[in-house]
């Protein structure tokens, strides 16, 4: 019985799809391919081959492997929108579809331009962001190690001395012995970390976790503000371009809700989608949402729909929220660092004490 090679073939390209679609990318690779397009484009070289090229160019062999689908799907008859779609890992419905409206427009080389402002500028902030908590998490980590070294190097060597002192005091036999609990018990209490660990990770990826975890980020003591601005500042530019595509506010407002990181804001969005779909103006209906949308904000988005300057009164709020990002998280930097300082002293003090009570204890006995 004869098989049929094209079956194969389509098996093959299935099973290799689904392996590129998990793939990731650099940013700035992937930042450099989209102006590599564009400036080929620019120069009259057809699209099938201008994206051929550019899978052979990157220093990233994921994002050549992905260009590489997507020019053979161009072959086959496909816009190089429904080739980026394919992967919304890589390009999410944003970038696909101000690629779409560039290819209708005859301004494809432009939106492309356009495309890698904007991803720059959202690499821009999420470094931003990061910089804001990772000096933090660092302070922790630290912290945390230090404390572990404690408990199963130094305090074991303390145990054998203390235990021919006549009277311990009661802080330093409590935490000798937590730390012989931790040291005897280590494995057991690794094991329950990890798996309270890994189900609140499944519990985040469910509809209830994911509302839960943006319900969590605009709750946070000190960094929601921060991390407010930062929704805003995404969703402005996120709509600003669209809009400047030639989308229809409807459709970008779609595309907006479904690109949200913060599930509470995408919900919220989705309700605004609606409400815009059955004629309503767009600042009205964030009117009805003051808790994520302030007053400036739904006046800034009034003043361009009465003026028609929409779009450039979103990136202005871009740029606005931006700023404000950049400069909340240069002051939380600065604000975290005592604390954190004051939390490293008060461990090792604690652990100063443990060690220096008995000694003490030890010495008033013999002199008296």
């Amino acid at each position: 019985m004869k098989t049929n090679p094209n079956s194969n073939t389509a098996e093959e390209r299935i099973k290799e799809y689904k392996k590129l679609k998990r793939l990731s990318v650099s940013t700035s690779n992937l930042l450099i391919s989209i102006k590599s397009l564009a400036a080929l484009l620019k120069a009259s070289i057809p699209l099938s081959e201008t994206v051929k090229t550019i899978s052979e160019q990157s220093s990233d062999p994921n994002l050549n492997k992905i260009f590489k689908y997507v020019s053979e799907e161009i072959d086959k008859g496909s816009t190089l929108a429904e080739g980026l779609r394919l992967f919304p890992k890589v390009f999410p419905e944003t970038v696909a579809s101000v690629v779409e409206a560039g290819e209708k427009g005859g301004s494809l080389e432009n939106n492309l331009l356009f495309i890698a402002d904007t991803i720059k500028k959202e690499w821009e902030l999420k470094k931003k962001m990061k910089g804001a908590v990772i000096y933090p998490a660092i302070i922790i980590s630290l912290t945390v190690v230090e404390f572990v070294g404690m408990i199963f190097i130094v305090l074991p060597k303390l145990e054998a001395l203390f235990s021919s002192f006549p009277n311990i005091p009661p802080l330093t036999l409590f935490i000798l012995g937590a730390a012989l609990f931790i040291r005897t018990n280590w494995l057991p209490i690794i094991g329950s970390i990890l798996f309270i660990i890994l189900c609140i990770m499944l519990f985040l990826r469910t509809k209830k976790g994911r509302k839960f975890k943006g319900w969590l980020a605009l709750n946070f003591p000190i960094l929601k503000r921060l991390f407010t601005s930062n929704i805003l500042s995404s969703f402005s530019r996120t709509l600003s371009v669209l809009l400047a595509s030639g989308i229809p506010l409807s459709k970008s407002l779609g595309i907006a809700a479904s690109t949200m990181s913060n599930y509470v804001y995408a919900e919220v969005l989705l309700k605004v989608h609606s409400d815009i779909e059955n004629g309503k103006d767009l600042s009205i209906s964030l009117s009805g949402y003051p808790q994520y949308f302030n007053n400036s904000f739904v006046k800034m988005i009034d003043v361009g729909e009465v003026s028609g300057t929409l779009e450039d009164n979103l990136m202005y709020l871009h740029e606005y929220y931006s700023d404000e990002v950049t400069e909340m998280s240069n002051n939380i930097v600065t604000f975290v660092e005592p604390l954190l300082l004051i939390l490293v002293g008060a461990i090792i003090g604690l652990l100063g004490v443990t060690i220096l009570m008995p000694i003490y204890q030890l010495m008033g006995t013999i002199n008296g």
